[in-house]
C-alpha cells in the first residue's frame, strides 16, 4: 500500500549502515515512521532536519509494516533560525515532546496544527515566542488528557488573583486558599491568566517549570520515559 500526505518531519534514527527511520508528524496518518535512504546526500540530509515541513511519500506491504519513505521539501523552517539557539532548541524539544507523548498512527488535528502555529511563531520576528511555547506545552498535555485546571481556585473557588497551582491536582490556587501551604505549590505566571500581560524571565522560568512538572508526573514517569534532552537544554538556557 502507499500514501502521501504533508507533514513535518520529528525525528531521524540510524537503523543501519544505509538506512535511517525517519518519523514525520502527519495531518491523515498521524505520527508515523519509515525506512529513509540516501540521508547522506546534502539535498536529502538538509529537508529532513526536526521541524521541516516535508511532502512524505510511505509505500510498505502491509500497514503494520515499517514500510520506506521518500520525501519532498516544502519548507525549510529550521533553516530560518539556525542562529538563534533558544528558538533552534525549542523547536527541537517540541518535536521531541511529540514523538515521546503521541500514540502511533492516530492522527491529531489539534497537535498538528498547534505545531504548525508554533512553527511559524519560533520563526517570526515574535520577541515573546517563549510565551507561546510554554502555551503550546500546556495545549499538547490538554491533548494527551492531562490537562491543566486554571479557570478557578481549587480551595475557594474565586475566578480571580489566582497565582499558584496544585502539584497534587494541577488545579489553580488563590494566593488566599494557599495560606500556609503556599511554599508547596508552583508557582502560576500571569500570563497563563492574561495573554496580553508582560513576561518577566522569572515568568519564563515558572512556566517552564510548571508544564515540565506535570509532563513528568503524568506522563514521562509513569511510562518510564527520559524528559527530552533538548528541553532540558531549554530551561537552562533561560535560567542562567
Amino acid at each position: 500500500m502507499r500514501w502521501s500526505s504533508e507533514g513535518f518531519v520529528l525525528s531521524l534514527k540510524p537503523h543501519n549502515e544505509k538506512s535511517y527511520i525517519l518519523e514525520v508528524l502527519t495531518r491523515e496518518h498521524g505520527k508515523h515512521k519509515g525506512l529513509i535512504r540516501g540521508v547522506h546526500s546534502k539535498n536529502i540530509r538538509s529537508i529532513i532536519e526536526p521541524g521541516n515541513e516535508i511532502t512524505a511519500h510511505w509505500s510498505g506491504r502491509l500497514e503494520t509494516h515499517l514500510g520506506n519513505y521518500s520525501v519532498e521539501g516544502i519548507k525549510s523552517w529550521s533553516s530560518l533560525i539556525l542562529n538563534e539557539r533558544e528558538k533552534l532548541c525549542a523547536l527541537t524539544a517540541a518535536c521531541s515532546l511529540i514523538t515521546n507523548t503521541l500514540a502511533e498512527k492516530q492522527p491529531n488535528e489539534a497537535i498538528y496544527t498547534g505545531l504548525k502555529f508554533l512553527i511559524q511563531i519560533l520563526t517570526s520576528t515574535n520577541k515573546d515566542w517563549i510565551k507561546d511555547y510554554i502555551i503550546w506545552e500546556l495545549n499538547l498535555l490538554t491533548e494527551i488528557g492531562y490537562g491543566l485546571d486554571l479557570s478557578r481556585c481549587a480551595v475557594t473557588s474565586e475566578k480571580d488573583n489566582l497565582v499558584y497551582v496544585s502539584p497534587s491536582t494541577g488545579s489553580a490556587v488563590t494566593k488566599a486558599g494557599a495560606g500556609e501551604y503556599k511554599n508547596k505549590l508552583l508557582k502560576l505566571p500571569s500570563f497563563l491568566i492574561d495573554q496580553k500581560t508582560s513576561i518577566s524571565k522569572e515568568d519564563i522560568i515558572d512556566g517552564l517549570i510548571l508544564s515540565e512538572f506535570f509532563l513528568k508526573k503524568w506522563f514521562f514517569s509513569p511510562n518510564n520515559l527520559n524528559f527530552p534532552e533538548s528541553r532540558n537544554r531549554l530551561k537552562d538556557m533561560f535560567g542562567s
